[in-house]
């Protein structure tokens, strides 16, 4: 892309927004030199870094980068085969290292969720071994510690306590009677790397040594005695082994860098985009950016803010800009000052600022589509050195813009044709329109011309919108209308800034014929819009409002069901509550007709009225809710009361009543009670709570492994069935074993009024394990 349309759309100016916002000087530079990108797909990973990023921080807080050097020209130097990195230049790396390794701890532990960013923090490799080497051999100032080696530690307490004897016996002789007079200062110092002693001028004769130096004034001369030269002479040896020590340390620490360039490079170029996409993120977040949907074709940008204006501190009206993927542009129109040109670079700036990786200071919803090349042709092209008028200038820019035109492309055009005859103007602005819609183009251009705006309005594929304008006030609103075409108003403007009445009265009187009956229709349809907008506000808030009160109802029906549900279940716990109760009465009865000897009718007679009692009292069941047919009962059917635990076959079904029948037992109900019996779910053992007989599957009962009380509660149930189905007799399984159960069943069998009398099986129906029981008549 051409830098000069980069600059026309200010993209410069937010990069360096951006580029301040980085830590390290190799981000900043890294930021200083992003262009956009034409590659979809890059597109895409880019601006998914940078929301994965904003993502991160929201969840993380902010990255613990703190500034780093460019590590390149150190590596560059450290890879060199025999060279020697310095104190400093290692200490440079280390704090590097640190950093690097502060960051991928940070990082790594929390960005599962965020892959991108994983990507990058996967590439720093910063190894511990070489940290840790430098943490020990450095100091602070990038000076060698003691401890960077043995030999190091050992030569250094050496000369330490080697000077210090120097230096005690110097100041003892300083210190010593007499010599006064002989001295320019009472310090031991040092000349020539020698400790030597200032002694005036006078009397530096009086003492036996060596002259190292002068002062500057020629009045002290530092000497050197001469019982001190052989202790200044092993000093500077002890000196020259120090030094050759610590160059070969640091000839050891700067090999190591160099086992570890390749490892440091990577590192470096992952720190350096992790600062650069922090900042990106940091921009984002300073300016409530939103990532944008990234299309094949079409624009929309919702409630889009530009950056500059926000940075600026200027309170900023978002605009909308749409261009539907069926369409070749966008036509701005309106007067001067209303916010045309903003809005064009808006739009050129924002694809630009998506194709770098940015996020959009936009609303969610907002989509956006690559482009090879952006184009634009903004502002006064005027150049006196090229002898170009402005009007030739723009056209010299436009034909550069058609050689160098790569599809697809976005053009911005503002005022195409101004600084010529108007009607010449308009036709070369509508001849380039058709021009570029025969081409994988979108264009957006600013306009005065009415010729362009009717073009644009009468169905060119071209979305016609105009900039907000108060024409009471004659103030700006900055918004933009689509759908519509904008008035220039031009005269009511220059009245309103004081040009003298007659002379817009005759302007207004020199206008070409139409134009006034032009300007009526514009505002006629600026106004039916106007009212059509309105009347779209109020369907959407009518819709909002019907949409709240079906919600409502909704609720409100979800509460009736649920009441419904509750009220059932209470019923339902009467109606258990009432079968326990017959159950007791039922159970009493039984124990009357068993002291008195009443007949089974008595017995059949008492379960049909409680049956009854029990229909009476259980509510009809709502129909199904999901509103299926159901299939019609017949005689033989396998049903189910309603609301109850009664099941039996169907024997009669009359339209005013119906009976079932479960073994020896008949109930009549009335038809509407019943349904089709449904598939039981397995439930935990419990007590029956029946009334009515049921036949068994055999005539037999197996107690082996129940205890003793469980088994004899399931004893009386089965001999009560059993009595009720005329059984003659009965066997009772209840095996070997202990003989603990077989007593309790014959104990029980003794008293019991179903039994007339009891043996042991024979030999082929269990023996001892079972008992055959036979029933009173």
């Amino acid at each position: 892309m051409r830098q000069r349309d980069l600059k026309a759309l200010e993209f410069d100016k937010v990069r360096e927004l951006v580029r301040a916002m980085a830590i390290s000087e190799p981000a900043q530079r890294l930021l200083g030199e992003l262009n956009p990108s034409s590659d979809a797909g890059e597109v895409r990973e880019r601006v998914r870094t940078t929301a994965e990023m904003v993502e991160f921080r929201s969840h993380s807080g902010g990255l613990p980068i703190g500034e780093f050097v460019d590590q390149t020209p150190l590596l560059v130097v450290a890879a060199r085969e025999g060279a020697v990195l310095d104190g400093q230049s290692l200490l440079k790396i280390r704090e590097f290292v640190l950093s690097a390794r502060h960051v991928a701890a940070f990082v790594r532990s929390r960005v599962d969720s965020f892959p991108h960013v994983a990507v990058l923090a996967h590439d720093l490799l910063a190894p511990k071994e070489l940290a840790d080497a430098l943490l020990k051999a450095l100091g602070d100032d990038g000076g060698l510690l003691d401890d960077a080696s043995r030999e190091l530690k050992r030569l250094r307490v050496r000369l330490r306590e080697e000077r210090r004897e120097l230096e005690t016996r110097l100041e003892r002789m300083l210190s010593s009677p007499g010599m006064d007079p002989f001295l320019s200062d009472r310090v031991v110092t040092v000349r020539n790397r020698r400790f030597v002693l200032p002694l005036k001028l006078n009397y530096a004769e009086r003492l036996e040594g060596i002259v190292q130096d002068r002062s500057v004034s020629g009045e002290t001369l530092f000497v050197e005695p001469m019982w001190a030269v052989e202790l200044n002479n092993r000093l500077m040896m002890l000196e020259r082994e120090v030094e050759a020590e610590e160059r070969r340390v640091l000839e050891q620490l700067t090999r190591m860098v160099r086992g570890y360039v390749r490892e440091l490079r990577i590192t470096f170029e992952a720190m350096v985009a992790i600062d650069a996409l922090n900042a990106r993120a940091l921009f984002a977040e300073r300016y409530r950016c939103v990532e944008p949907e990234i299309v094949e074709d079409g624009l929309q940008l919702i409630a889009a803010r530009h950056p500059l204006l926000m940075a600026s501190g200027r309170e900023v009206v978002p605009i909308d800009l749409i261009i539907r993927p069926e369409q070749n542009g966008i036509v701005i129109s309106g007067p001067n000052t209303g916010g045309k040109t903003v809005a064009l670079k808006t739009l050129g700036l924002f694809c630009l600022m998506a194709q770098a990786g940015f996020m959009l200071p936009v609303d969610i919803g907002s989509k956006i589509a690559v482009f090879r090349g952006v184009f634009a042709d903004i502002g006064d092209e005027q150049s006196i050195e090229a002898d170009l008028s402005t009007f030739s200038a723009h056209i010299v820019n436009v034909s550069e813009i058609l050689r160098a035109l790569e599809e697809p492309a976005l053009i911005i055009l503002d005022e195409p044709g101004a600084g010529t005859d108007p009607a010449e103007g308009a036709a070369l602005t509508i001849g380039l329109l058709n021009y570029l819609a025969r081409r994988r183009c979108l264009v957006a251009i600013a306009t005065h011309s009415t010729a362009v705006k009717l073009h644009a309005y009468s169905g060119a594929r071209l979305e016609s919108a105009a900039v907000d304008f108060d024409p009471e006030n004659l103030a700006p609103r900055f918004k933009l209308k689509p759908h519509t075409i904008g008035q220039s108003f031009g005269l009511a403007v220059a009245r309103r800034l004081g040009l003298p009445e007659e002379i817009v009265t005759a302007a207004e009187a020199a206008r070409p014929s139409g134009t006034s009956e032009l300007e009526t229709a514009l505002s006629r349809l600026e106004e039916e819009r106007a009212r059509f907008a309105r009347q779209g506000e109020e369907l959407r808030a009518r819709e909002s409002l019907l949409v709240e009160q079906c919600d409502a109802a909704l609720k409100e029906t979800e509460r009736a069901r649920e009441q419904a549900s509750v009220e059932r279940e209470r019923t339902r716990e009467e109606v258990r509550n009432l079968i326990v109760e017959l159950r007791r009465e039922g159970e009493a009865v039984i124990e009357e007709i068993r002291a008195q000897a009443k007949s089974r009718r008595d017995l059949t007679a008492f379960i049909r009225k409680a049956g009854e009692s029990l229909m009476r009292a259980v509510p009809e069941e709502a129909p199904p809710e999901d509103g299926g047919p159901a299939r019609a009962l017949a005689v033989g059917d396998h049903v189910e009361l309603a609301g109850a635990d009664i099941r039996g076959e169907l024997l009669v079904l009359e339209p005013e009543r119906a009976v079932i029948g479960r073994g020896g037992l008949r109930i009549e109900v009335a038809p509407a009670r019943l349904r089709h019996a449904t598939k039981r779910q397995p439930t935990p053992a419990s007590p029956a709570v029946t009334v009515n007989a049921q036949r068994p599957s055999e005539a037999e009962l197996n107690l082996i492994g129940m205890r003793p009380t469980d088994a004899l509660r399931k004893l009386e149930e089965f001999l009560d069935q059993a009595y009720l189905t005329n059984k003659p007799e009965v066997r009772v399984i209840h095996g070997v074993g202990s003989g603990a159960l077989r007593r309790a069943v014959h104990e029980y069998l003794s008293d019991s009024p179903y039994c007339a009398a009891f043996r042991e099986a024979e030999p082929h129906s269990g023996g001892a394990g079972a008992t055959i029981v036979e029933l009173s008549s």
